[in-house]
This record gives C-alpha cells, structure tokens and sequence, in this order.
C-alpha cells in the first residue's frame, strides 16, 4: 500500500477527488498551455476523458507522444508509458478522470496487447 507522503510525492492527477480502501480516483485539469507534473503510475488505472484537447505526452525517455482526445474516451494504463507528464497544447480545456485500482500493479514489462 502506498503511504500518503508517497501518493503528494507522486500526484497522479492535479486533484485528488476520492479515496477508500479499493480505489484512488484523481482528476487532471488542464488549461490551454498548462502541463501536469511528470508521474510515474505503479498501479493499474483507467482513465475517462470529460473535456477533450489537443494532448502532449512527455515521456520519461524524453519522446513526446501528441493526441487529440474527445470527450468520452476511455484510455486502459497499457496503452500509455509507466513515467510521463501531460501538456495541454490545444485550445480548449481538458479535464479527465483517472481510476487506480489499489491491490492491482501495473506491470508495464507484462502489458496485455493494446485494445
């Protein structure tokens, strides 16, 4: 289980919305121009996208990953990289939701194949 020091040294999302035994639930809110900090996931998630953008993903290898995500779409953890921050560099706000499952790590080296 991760302590809370260890969940404020590692923010997931900009917000923490929710919490219980099972589940983390986080929001990230991004302004045009703003970025979330670079994380690094330990844990299997799902995110959901509420308010779509034009996204940047700044990977912990130093590659950049650009998207256009919609509202209503749904991202699985294996379908992105362990470590990244995000940069909103649309026009328009992004706002999604993330669910980490807590007894469940992600296992980047095991990923399932991408759906």
């Amino acid at each position: 289980m991760t302590s809370p020091e260890e969940v404020r040294a590692n923010p997931i999302g900009t917000d923490l919305i929710f919490e219980d035994d099972r589940v983390r639930i986080w929001q990230i809110v991004l302004e045009p121009g703003q970025e979330a900090a670079t994380h690094t996931h330990l844990l299997d998630y799902t995110t959901v996208a509420v308010e779509g953008s034009t996204l940047e993903r700044l990977n912990g290898d130093g590659t950049i990953d650009r998207s256009e995500t919609k509202p209503g779409k749904i991202s699985r953890w294996y379908q992105s990289t362990r470590t990244h921050g995000l940069r909103n560099v649309g026009t328009t706000r992004f706002r999604n939701v993330i669910v980490e499952i807590k007894d469940k790590p992600a296992d980047f080296e095991n990923r399932p194949a991408k759906a």
